[in-house]
């Protein structure tokens, strides 16, 4: 027993030596790059940060709470793990979205590579950029202002409203709808038709894709990756041999026309829905969840839209992305020992030591609220805001900016803008619960509406 407590006080002596080492190799290597140190946060589970972690990802709120008392930049160093840099500095937005000193690979390739393979989501370098030039053709002005697959599905979602105030949640209609209008211009064909042959139907392909997403149960994850996998498959193998191949220009025809490796079309087909999957209707979710609380704003969009056309309507970036961007936080690792320009010392002021394998998050959340740049009153939907304040590219980042920004921002703010347009024109919108439990609200048709079909005219 003697012996036993003997070692353990050993092991805790060698330990507390390699902390101690490691801080202090640490603080000399910042020196050399000329850095000062970030103001820290100090974890409640000091060895690897397990409680940081969770609260990152699963509370939004939880970084912008501490941007509020740190400042724009803080680091988060536990004793044994990695650090992360938490920033919203704009020279460092830009220092990270724009230098290959950051990346992604290491921390979404080896979890991701089997279901979705490489692509622009999952590699950097030449495979990144390979990738998304591929991607490109299929997301230019010509090609994402097609909107006849999205009009039906307008009608269809319009059809489906209560239209005498009952309470309807409109969030997975909106799903639906634009979940369609996705596999539509992957696929080249609706969803609805399912041609012979195909392995899977349409709603086995969307919950493979979302059970390979988030099983993490080996045997599940495999059987609802080889099903997904086969489902598109079978329509990519339809586009090479041009026989019952998709009517439209889909994104499988597109890189098909450009490569003939089936696995590399795949991948891209895939981790292009994994970027498109809930973006464009939680988009539009929480711009209907705001104007139903606002309904002066409703009413103007209404007086707006009021006998518009289909080519009156504009591409503008929807202003709810600034209170809830898609994507609140996104993640890097330092691919090799580098710095950012601001965010050491106690003033912020200068550069800091960013270590090779070291994460930094990036809260959009709490960039977008910001008193400096959008006014005291960060928390309130006030669009009219915008006819004053000018930020700059890196203070609003609703799609992302640099290098990565979104290749899909334009096919987003037409289709939403669009649907938004089309509901402004023939309901009546009131909140009834908050958007936690979706986006329940009382719809009313106008009586236009109430006596003939959906507007198709737009």
């Amino acid at each position: 027993m003697g012996n036993l407590s003997t070692q353990h006080s050993w092991d805790l002596f060698f330990l507390v030596i390699l902390l101690v080492q490691r801080q202090r190799w640490r603080k000399a290597i910042v020196r050399t790059y000329g850095c000062k140190q970030a103001v820290r946060q100090n974890p409640k589970e000091p060895f690897y940060g397990f409680d940081f972690q969770m609260k990152m990802y699963m509370d939004v709120p939880f970084l912008y709470e501490l941007h509020q008392r740190y400042g724009d930049t803080y680091e988060v160093s536990p004793w044994i793990s990695t650090s992360t840099t938490c920033t919203i500095a704009p020279g460092n937005l830009r220092a990270i979205n724009l230098s290959k000193d950051f990346g992604v690979s290491p921390m979404r390739l080896p979890g991701m590579e089997y279901f979705c393979g490489r692509g622009f989501i999952t590699t950097d370098g030449d495979t990144w950029r390979d990738a998304r030039k591929l991607l490109k053709p299929s997301f230019e002005l010509n090609n994402v202002r097609k909107l006849h697959t999205l009009r039906r599905e307008v009608d269809v979602f319009l059809k489906q409203l209560p239209g005498d105030g009952s309470t309807v949640d409109l969030q997975p209609l909106l799903y639906v709808m634009f979940m369609n209008s996705a596999l539509h211009f992957v696929l080249g064909v609706h969803p609805s038709k399912q041609a012979s042959g195909v392995p899977l139907t349409a709603d086995g392909f969307v919950k493979s894709f979302h059970d390979a997403l988030f099983y993490s149960m080996l045997r599940k994850f495999v059987d609802t990756c080889t099903a997904a996998h086969g489902f598109l498959d079978y329509y990519i193998n339809q586009t090479f041999s041009e026989i019952d191949g998709p009517k439209d220009k889909s994104l499988i025809q597109a890189l098909s026309a450009q490569t003939n490796d089936l696995d590399f079309i795949r991948s891209q087909v895939i981790q292009a829905m994994m970027a498109a999957q809930d973006t464009t209707s939680e988009l539009l979710t929480n711009a209907l969840f705001r104007l139903a609380r606002h309904p002066k704003y409703w009413d103007r969009l209404r007086t707006e839209f009021a006998g518009k056309s289909e080519d009156d309507l504009s591409a503008e970036n929807l202003l709810a992305l600034r209170l809830h961007p898609i994507f609140p936080l996104l993640g890097r690792i330092a691919l090799r020992d580098t710095n950012l320009p601001v965010g050491g010392g106690p003033s912020h002021d200068h550069p800091m030591f960013i270590q090779k394998g070291s994460m930094v998050v990036m809260d959009y959340y709490a960039l977008h609220r910001n008193p400096e740049v959008f006014g005291d009153d960060v928390e309130t939907f006030r669009p009219e805001r915008w006819d004053s304040i000018k930020p700059t590219q890196w203070e609003v980042l609703g799609f992302g900016g640099g290098n990565r920004a979104c290749l899909g921002q334009q096919k987003a703010t037409i289709e939403a803008s669009y649907v938004l347009a089309r509901l402004a024109q023939v309901i009546e919108l009131k909140m009834t619960c908050k958007s936690a439990n979706g986006c329940k609200v009382a719809v009313y048709l106008t009586e236009h509406l109430a006596r003939s079909e959906p507007n198709t005219g737009l």
